[in-house]
């Protein structure tokens, strides 16, 4: 027994040394490393260098740098030498001063798409006497991936024989208004249709557009809408189909839930549904009482009294009415999902939060909450580097003592 814990002893003591000399080590090389060949090393050029473009930026989006002390001779909109940055790859344009501290770099055309860039500095062609170490700065950035969904609404009417659909196009970063036509089509028996689109400007994330000219044939028919960015380096593809109804088919095409702004309930028909009619008990929610009813072209959209949650039946009479005065044909029943959104918080928008702002604010949504708890820590500006060097090496400790200490249990 005694010479078993003179082992365990041993053991415990020689883990002890491995993470004690592990910790050194990663100490050690990373005061060790080349100081030229770090990139985005503010700490290290806190002197010249305040703050750079730096994470994931949009292809639009010029290249700043903010310098820490004034330079003699800048004014707004003054023209910088382009030998003062070297960006790889290779990107043609302007690099001129916003002020005395802040320079510039605007590209003549768009940057490449999902691609890193790497800028270096020449500070020494900026201020004179510089340290021989200090005389090139490095930092990267890389611009966003480039994705998009397709979003389409209801089936709407221009009259008997023609109807349209409108929909809307979201993209991760702006495209111009070129690539975004070639994304999409449609087509109806073989046709192709028109897809109209809303150019509010050249270069846009976000895109309107309407499928135009679709029509109502004696039977029953459908169009096919299919989307692909292969021809533009965008992975992403794919197809769906939407029922066009008969021109003597009065019917329902989709029951939508929606729960903002406010919760209600989408019925989508063939046809447009005539508004001066009372639609008390030609439309039943289970469990909600006092419905009150907007009709918006082939839409007819119900609103109940309270919210509704879970799984609810909804029943829809025959005795709803188009603009010709022809009733529904046929009962609608079918449970509903009023799925409750949860509880959630996320930004308005992405970036930063600058100190010297003259009107801070912290702007969010939240959905389902009466509260939200913000903390605020201050960092000192001296203290920067070590407060994020100290939470790193504390992190890499407690992974390598969770590792022995595994270890360690696996043998005993």
């Amino acid at each position: 027994m005694f010479f078993k814990r003179i082992k365990n002893f041993f053991k415990m003591n020689l883990l002890k040394q491995l993470l004690i000399a592990t910790v050194v080590l990663l100490v050690v090389s990373c005061k060790d490393k080349n100081p030229q060949q770090e990139t985005d090393n503010l700490f290290k050029f806190k002197d010249y260098i305040n703050y750079t473009t730096s994470g994931i930026i949009s292809i639009a989006d010029p290249i700043q740098i903010g310098l820490a002390n004034e330079v003699e001779g800048w004014d707004v909109n003054t023209e910088i030498s382009d030998k003062v940055i070297s960006i790889s790859p290779s990107v043609k344009g302007k690099l001129s001063a916003l002020n005395s501290r802040t320079m510039v770099f605007k590209p003549e055309e768009n940057l490449k798409p999902d691609t890193e860039y790497s800028v270096t500095v020449s500070l020494s062609k900026i201020y004179p006497n510089v340290p021989s170490e200090y005389k090139k700065f490095n930092f990267k950035f890389k611009t966003i991936q480039p994705s998009f969904s397709l979003n389409t609404n209801s089936l709407q009417s221009y009259s008997k024989e023609w109807q349209y659909i409108e929909g809307v196009l979201k993209s991760a970063d702006v495209l111009p208004i070129e690539t975004v036509k070639n994304l999409v089509s449609a087509t109806q028996k073989g046709k192709k249709l028109n897809i109209k689109w809303q150019e509010a400007s050249l270069s846009a994330r976000v895109y309107e557009f309407k499928i135009d000219s679709i029509r109502r044939f004696k039977d029953d028919s459908e169009i096919d809408i299919s989307w692909s960015g292969k021809k533009h380096g965008i992975d992403n593809n794919g197809s769906a189909k939407k029922q066009i109804p008969g021109i003597s088919n009065f019917t329902i095409i989709d029951v939508e839930v929606f729960q903002t702004p406010e919760q209600h309930l989408a019925i989508n028909f063939s046809d447009p549904i005539k508004k001066q009619q009372n639609f008390k008990g030609l439309v039943a929610i289970e469990n909600a009482k006092n419905l009150k009813y907007v009709v918006d072209g082939n839409v007819l959209k119900v609103y109940p009294d309270s919210r509704v949650i879970g799984n609810v039946k909804v029943d829809i009479f025959q005795g709803i009415k188009n603009t010709d005065n022809y009733k529904l044909k046929k009962t609608f029943s079918e449970q509903i999902a009023f799925e409750q959104q949860k509880p959630a918080v996320r930004l308005i928008s992405s970036g930063v939060i600058l100190p010297n702002s003259s009107n801070l604010k912290f702007n969010f949504q939240a959905v389902n909450l009466r509260a939200v708890d913000v903390r605020v820590i201050k960092i000192y500006e001296n203290n920067v580097y070590n407060f994020y060097k100290r939470i790193t090496l504390t992190e890499l400790i407690d992974i390598i003592s969770d590792v022995l200490g595994a270890e360690l249990l696996k043998k005993q």
